[in-house]
């Protein structure tokens, strides 16, 4: 490979890894909280590395790393004695205020999905299409996840 071939794989490695990685960090920690979806985040780009090729050729190359990571944290829970999704309630109310403390327990009753999407279009303001392909659903399903989250939360929270 020539030093030009060198410098526009690295700037593609560069922005898989911010945009699509950003992307499919945040859906993995929306979905399976900060510690399995963290790991389950490296383990994706590490198979995106070994797999670069592959990668850099596909049509939804966020959607490969969504499942990479899925797959990963599927099997750290499996093992994982009491998996906790979201910081203790003791770390919160130390860190934020109570209505804070109030959300970050009633996103702990959505369903993971509806969690996922409701993080990715409502509160890091990604579009119904950028957050269905890195979910790997369909734009209305992303809709419908947000749309029950939202009620969920509604509901959780006592609010109208």
């Amino acid at each position: 490979m020539d030093v030009e071939g060198a410098a526009h794989e690295v700037g593609e490695r560069a922005l898989l890894d911010q945009t699509i990685g950003e992307r499919v960090r945040r859906a993995l920690v929306s979905f399976y909280g900060v510690e399995v979806g963290t790991s389950a985040w490296l383990h994706a780009v590490s198979v995106a590395d070994l797999r670069w090729d592959e990668v850099r050729s596909m049509a939804n190359p966020a959607g490969f790393l969504f499942r990479a990571g899925r797959s990963e944290a599927r099997r750290s829970l499996r093992w994982a004695r009491t998996p906790r999704t979201f910081p203790s309630t003791d770390r919160l109310h130390a860190a934020y205020d109570g209505a804070m403390v109030e959300l970050f327990d009633a996103l702990t009753y959505l369903k993971p999905m509806q969690r996922a999407a409701l993080m990715l279009v409502k509160g890091y303001g990604y579009s119904l299409r950028e957050a269905a392909a890195v979910l790997e659903l369909d734009e209305a399903a992303v809709h419908e996840h947000v749309r029950r989250g939202l009620q969920r939360l509604r509901w959780r929270m006592e609010v109208e």
